[in-house]
């Protein structure tokens, strides 16, 4: 594809498809609980209805990666979005529960169809020497989509409370992703020779298999913030806990770029782990949360942590693999992260559940901890 340029017309088409992607993701993010409340849903139906659309995306994401790997990215980008944006339209017409519970299953199919393409995309324009770089940039569409969709679609069910004005808003956001990837060109590694890898065998290479558990660790912690966060505030008297995403949103977007091109400079084991351990300070604060100074510096940490590491981490799994193998060593490895923030909101939320938040969020806090000490030990061994 040439010189690489930030500005690029691949680079900024994929960024802004991204933005408007997960933009349309993240409007029903904090309102799908309020829609299957409208249609009749218990609070029960709400985690089904969520994790419906996680296990579909994370079961089929390494198919699709191993295809996108054969047939070229933009055709998986292209069917991901695509369909993404068809399925917000029935929503409205979802009778009941149980057909809101097929809607979610193929909405998972067309999220896992774009991640397992998206992130290798990226990867394939970016030059090795640019590699942490390139990947955080990219990382930045989805942090300012995070900070204004979610609030915006609250807003417009709090004033309107009109769900169909919502799903048409969602539709023709990702149909506007669609429309930006018509334009990029397309990315088929294996038109340059290479052995095909079985659909595991990628993501089960050691070096991808150790990042992965560490990604699973630290997305874990990330899924007990983010879940429970909103009623451990109020218990510790801050009604006004907005703050933290606030400032975490800042330094994530501020760490995002800045640690990704250190990496390329430094190396990712010099930028995964300090950060790691700021992520893990971070979260062994919270147990001692007592006022929002305390919580907005828990938000800086958190996002200095979180937004420094992944950029450097899917680097490492990029360096450790071939372009004939990326999208699906990639898309096993994302898949972490759902399976890591479910982890955190179901099974630490039993923990919380029982023993309280403090104690929670100590577990969270060990659960990084080992990954921390498991990747340190692997690349510690492979450098030796």
């Amino acid at each position: 594809m040439g010189d690489f340029k930030l500005y690029s017309k691949n680079f900024v088409l994929i960024c802004v498809s991204g933005f408007l992607y997960f933009g349309s993701f993240y409007f029903l993010l904090p309102t799908i609980p309020q829609f299957v409340q409208n249609i009749g849903g218990s609070a029960g139906q709400i985690g089904a209805v969520v994790g419906f659309f996680t296990l579909t995306s994370v079961i089929l994401r390494p198919y699709f990666g191993k295809l996108a790997d054969g047939y070229g990215r933009k055709k998986f980008l292209l069917a991901g979005s695509g369909v993404f944006s068809l399925l917000f339209v029935l929503y409205a017409h979802a009778g009941g529960i149980s057909h809101l519970y097929v809607i979610r299953l193929f909405h998972g199919v067309a999220h896992g169809c774009y991640l397992a393409a998206a992130y290798a995309y990226v990867a394939d324009l970016a030059p090795i020497q640019r590699r942490g770089e390139v990947m955080g940039v990219y990382g930045v569409a989805n942090v300012f989509a995070m900070a204004l969709f979610p609030a915006w679609g609250s807003r417009i069910i709090t004033t309107t409370h009109d769900f169909n004005y919502l799903f048409t808003l969602s539709a023709i956001t990702a149909a506007l992703s669609f429309l930006a990837l018509v334009m990029i060109d397309d990315s088929k590694p294996d038109a340059h020779g290479g052995q095909k890898k079985g659909i595991f065998e990628a993501g089960l290479k050691p070096p991808v298999l150790a990042a992965s558990v560490t990604f699973f660790s630290a997305s874990t912690v990330y899924g007990t913030v983010i879940t429970f966060l909103p009623v451990y505030a109020p218990e510790k008297g801050m009604a006004d806990f907005g703050i933290f995403f606030t400032v975490y949103a800042v330094f994530t977007l501020l760490s995002r770029v800045a640690a990704g091109k250190l990496s390329d400079i430094y190396g990712r084991r010099k930028v995964v782990l300090p950060f790691l351990c700021v992520l893990a300070v971070a979260t062994f604060c919270l147990p001692f949360l007592s006022n929002l100074y305390m919580l907005a510096f828990i938000g800086a940490l958190f996002g200095l942590g979180f937004g420094a590491f992944m950029p450097a981490l899917t680097a490492y799994v990029v360096d450790k693999t071939e372009p004939q193998e990326r999208a699906g060593a990639l898309a096993f490895f994302t898949s972490f992260m759902d399976v890591g923030i479910t982890t955190g909101a179901i099974v630490l939320g039993i923990i919380g559940g029982w023993l309280g938040f403090e104690v929670m969020y100590g577990f969270a806090g060990v659960i990084l901890s080992c990954g921390i000490v498991f990747f340190a030990f692997f690349t510690g061994r492979q450098s030796r």
